[in-house]
């Protein structure tokens, strides 16, 4: 039975409903994708700053910098609607880019370099964190 005022069960003792509601967010934090998507947001964060310390703009590598910066920011935004609002189809949207990561290097012709090793772990580490991320929602 339920108060017209405030929406409480009221024939249930409170300890009865303090450990159910307990129970169900520990199950919710069992299978939060939070962990994964913040891995993820970290790496898109690494992408558009490792531009300095990996020296693309030294190398006159214009178009990898911009490749990875709008992947990065990309990532990171969907990666933010994600956390906020859980969507299926912005996980193929993240897996996609993750990929574009891993293609890029042979569609730019980086050769064997910083940027294809930095773009070869980052795509990787996001297409691993999102699949994980996709199987624990």
């Amino acid at each position: 039975m339920t108060s017209f005022i405030s929406d409480q069960d009221f024939t249930t003792p409170a300890h009865v409903r303090a450990t159910a509601d307990f129970q169900e967010r520990e199950e919710r934090r069992e299978s939060s994708p939070a962990p994964f998507l913040a891995v993820v947001f970290l790496a898109a964060v690494w992408l558009v700053v490792s531009a300095v310390p990996i020296g693309y703009i030294g190398a006159a590598r214009y178009d990898v910098f911009w490749s990875d910066a709008v992947v990065g920011i990309a990532v990171a935004i969907v990666t933010m609607v994600r956390l906020l609002r859980p969507t299926p189809a912005l996980t193929w949207v993240t897996g996609g880019l993750a990929g574009w990561l891993l293609l890029a290097p042979l569609v730019l012709q980086y050769g064997w370099s910083g940027p294809t090793a930095n773009d070869l772990i980052v795509g990787l580490v996001m297409l691993i964190c999102t699949g994980l991320s996709a199987s624990s929602s």
